[in-house]
């Protein structure tokens, strides 16, 4: 079975690459097959070898028929009336309920994909209007393509891949029918365990108890989700493998005693026809089954199920030491299924966690018959040596998945081997199992609130108390940098070669370098890789959707933040931080914020809570909402100056020249408050080497009169374009003043504003200015150096660059190439 499901999985991989890498494939298809059949020609495993072969043919095909592409909806720019069946549970998330809906008719025409729709949490229209799904609704609504935001290194979310082709507010809604399918009655059932939960337990508590119950994660807030994430007991707030191997682990040894606590004849006339353990194994197996169907049945209860019920099988054949085998079976279900479950983080890390601790665990095994001397005495020896086992597997799923939650968090918690040896058998041993019983027995004999509530909030305010304590350890979580293709399966390679070595080894105990000499080589290489990226002047442009945010890093290694783009989407968490982390920034030397809007300092305040700031660069001038921002800097202490026209800082091999404001500055007239405020703007010009950048923030075309005059000291060469490319800025006058060659509009896809203006646009055309949008550019990147490496150092990196592009050309592949193994991801 492993080899039929390493081949599937190669044919997956070959057709979903095919597009990027044609040559590589067929030659290494060609390679590989020819050197098995060169293997294996005069032996009687040919036929077998000709299976595995279709079987990656298969593979490709298969992948190919079940790809799945949502075209684009036209999407009116008015409110337009949307129909659909709710298909999930209506959930309270961020002071809004959340909802899905399929089977779609956009203004009277059907379309594919689903949509998402948002409702206010107050007034005539809440969660309790709908009751859990099932429902047909008609709602009036303004929809948009979902955002996804492009930015190196940093995880893109995509709610295509879950098939929403549009998302939008709904401002009425009106219940047109009723559904009735399973899905649509156990959602129902979901929301009514999901209420009980709530009027037993306090919030928090309640929150967590609907995640690992009936799946419902939307009461989760972000503190505990960061503390859980610092830990790395993440996987404990969905519904995973842990919940269900534990929860089946303890009715499957519970069956067992009962069984054997039987009369002896009873017992004796019962295993004439079954074991205890068979019977076990089918007391257990309903229970899971319903449990994942209460939970949602979403995609990781799926694969859980199906993981944890091939096991069960396998141990009532009594095969339960093919772990390995039942593993590959279970993924290749789970492909033959969704194919593209291949591409999926929690597919990847589930597998990977199980695989790591299935080889520790095997290996470990191996390692004791070899060296029978070695027995358990004591108690005392027993209960360490289950600790030393406990520690050692819950560290190799730690390793085994860190380059993937370095890539997609950019964090390595340092405590999670001792936070998962002791939170995740308290959670899954005592709080799920007695919730678990509580919420069922409220829910079958219909109670308004559990049994035990007293005892199991006193139990879960324990175990958060714990997982809290755990993340304010000092280093007990630290934020990593991206690896590269390459640095990633050096890791592997080395970490298995640690294990194979240390594990394999016989009598005496030679030198642990040996074994440990690589690895140790390999994190040394990641840890000092940061350094070797050289003191060029680069200045990256992040893509923050609706907003602004820019960084800088100065040839002395310094790095400047000029603004976080916005506060909800929290900019700052989604991106400007993963941005900074995955460039190995763990510190900001000059936190710069133009002006007090909340698209420009939204983002700044988590960048304030988990960064060291060394100061604040202002324009001195409050604005109504942004009381947050300067009560955070008040809170953190951190230093601030009021910067204006004349200000300059100079290094040896660049300048900072603040432009504007200065204090006798008035705007022209006035289109309003907002106007005044956009124009009293802090404007910046950073000169390195061979190029300059200004960074206009949001002025308008008042503020622009009142630079021009300045001549020569505002020629610059690179120009973040003022208010998003708003027609309000950026006038003739002002870009000709500029004179830039390259022009960089700050704005989100498909915007309610329209930025840029089309005006705009032209009028840095006609200048001969290139223009760069991060909403369709993506973030956009310049490194300036001064040893004269790039011919052009006005030649920019977009996001899509370090994409793979579709093969036209034998270049296009080698480029391809060069991205898979060189990029950081």
């Amino acid at each position: 079975m492993i080899a039929i499901t390493i081949s599937f999985i190669s044919g997956i991989l070959a057709a979903h690459f095919s597009l990027y890498f044609p040559v590589s494939i067929i030659t290494l298809c060609v390679v590989v097959i020819v050197s098995l059949f060169i293997k294996y020609r005069v032996s009687k495993q040919l036929p077998g070898l000709f299976f595995i072969i279709s079987v990656f043919i298969f593979g490709i095909v298969y992948s190919l028929i079940r790809q799945e592409t949502i075209p684009e909806p036209e999407l009116p720019d008015a409110e337009v009336s949307v129909e659909g069946d709710i298909i999930d549970v209506p959930e309270l998330s961020n002071g809004r309920v959340r909802f899905t809906v399929d089977q779609v008719s956009i203004g009277g025409k059907k379309v594919p994909g689903k949509v998402r729709l948002f409702l206010p949490e107050q007034g005539t229209i809440n969660k309790h209007a709908l009751s859990a799904g099932g429902e047909r609704i008609r709602a009036a609504a303004k929809l948009r393509a979902p955002k996804v935001l492009h930015n190196p290194g940093v995880y893109a979310y995509d709610l295509k891949k879950e098939g929403i082709a549009a998302v939008g507010y709904a401002k009425s809604l009106q219940v047109i029918g009723e559904i009735r399918s399973l899905p649509a009655w156990i959602n129902q059932k979901r929301l009514q365990l999901g209420d009980i939960i709530e009027n037993s337990l306090s919030p928090e508590n309640a929150a967590l108890h609907k995640a690992i119950i009936p799946g419902l994660t939307g009461g989760i807030s972000r503190e505990m989700r960061d503390a859980f994430s610092a830990t790395g007991l993440a996987h404990l707030l969905s519904i995973s493998g842990a919940h269900f191997g534990l929860l089946a682990f303890i009715i499957f040894r519970a069956v067992k005693l009962i069984i054997r606590c039987l009369p002896e004849k009873t017992l004796a006339m019962m295993t004439l026809y079954i074991t205890p353990s068979q019977i076990a194994v089918l007391m257990t197996l309903p229970v899971l089954i319903f449990y994942a169907l209460i939970s949602g049945m979403s995609t990781p209860v799926i694969r859980s199920l199906i993981m944890i019920s091939i096991y069960m099988l396998a141990l009532y054949l009594g095969r339960s030491n093919q772990w390995l085998n039942s593993l590959s079976t279970a993924a290749f279900i789970i492909l033959l299924l969704q194919p593209a479950a291949l591409f999926d983080l929690s597919f990847q890390l589930s597998f990977i966690a199980v695989l790591f601790i299935g080889y520790i665990a095997g290996k470990k095994k191996e390692h004791r018959a070899k060296n029978t001397e070695q027995r358990q005495g004591s108690l005392k020896n027993i209960i360490f040596q289950k600790l030393k086992d406990g520690i050692l597997m819950t560290t190799a799923a730690v390793c085994g998945t860190a380059p993937l939650i370095a890539i997609s968090f950019k964090q390595f918690p340092l405590i999670s081997p001792v936070a998962n040896l002791i939170v995740t058998p308290f959670v899954c041993f005592i709080i799920l199992p007695l919730g678990f019983f509580a919420s069922f027995t409220a829910f079958i004999f219909q109670m308004t609130s559990m049994p035990f509530s007293g005892l199991l909030n006193a139990l879960t305010h324990s175990g958060l108390w714990m997982i809290k304590i755990f993340s304010r350890i000092p280093y007990a979580n630290l934020h990593v940098h991206n690896p590269s293709i390459a640095m990633v399966a050096l890791y592997y390679f080395s970490l298995v070669f640690f294990i194979r070595y240390r594990f394999n080894r016989r009598g005496g105990r030679p030198s642990s370098l040996a074994s440990c000499l690589p690895f140790i080589v390999t994190i040394c290489l990641y840890l000092t890789s940061p350094f070797f990226s050289g003191n060029e002047f680069q200045a990256t442009f992040l893509d923050v959707g609706q907003g602004d945010s820019s960084v800088v890093r100065l040839p002395d290694r310094k790095t400047m933040l000029i603004d976080g783009g916005l506060r909800e989407p929290d900019m700052g968490r989604n991106v400007v931080a993963p941005y900074l982390w995955s460039q190995g920034i763990k510190n900001i030397d000059y936190l710069v914020l133009t002006h007090s809007d909340s698209d420009h300092y939204g983002g700044l305040l988590y960048i304030m809570d988990n960064f060291s700031v060394g100061e604040i660069w202002l324009n001195g001038i409050r604005t109504a909402g942004s009381e947050e921002f300067f009560n955070k800097i008040a809170e953190k202490k951190i230093p601030f100056r009021i910067l204006r026209r004349g200000d300059v800082l100079q290094a040896k091999r660049y300048r900072i020249c603040a432009l504007h404001p200065y204090d006798e500055f008035v705007s022209g007239p006035l289109r309003g408050a907002s106007s005044a405020e956009n124009s009293a703007s802090l404007v910046l010009k950073i000169e390195s080497g061979r190029a300059s950048v200004l960074f206009t923030g949001d002025i308008e075309t008042g503020a622009e009169e009142s630079l021009i005059p300045l001549g020569g000291r505002l020629k610059s060469d690179i120009i973040k374009v003022p208010h998003h490319g708003g027609r309000t800025s950026s006038s003739a006058d002002f870009i000709k003043a500029v004179a830039p060659r390259i022009a960089v509009v700050s704005a989100g896809k498909n915007n309610s504003f329209d930025h840029p203006h089309k005006e705009t646009v032209e009028r840095y055309k006609n200048a001969g200015a290139r223009l760069y949008r991060t909403d369709i550019d993506g973030a956009v990147s310049f490194s300036i150096g001064g040893s004269g490496f790039k011919p052009d150092p006005l030649v920019p990196t977009c996001y899509w660059d370090n994409e793979f592009k579709e093969v036209e050309a034998l270049g296009d592949e080698t480029r391809n190439l060069r991205a898979l193994f060189f990029r950081f991801p």
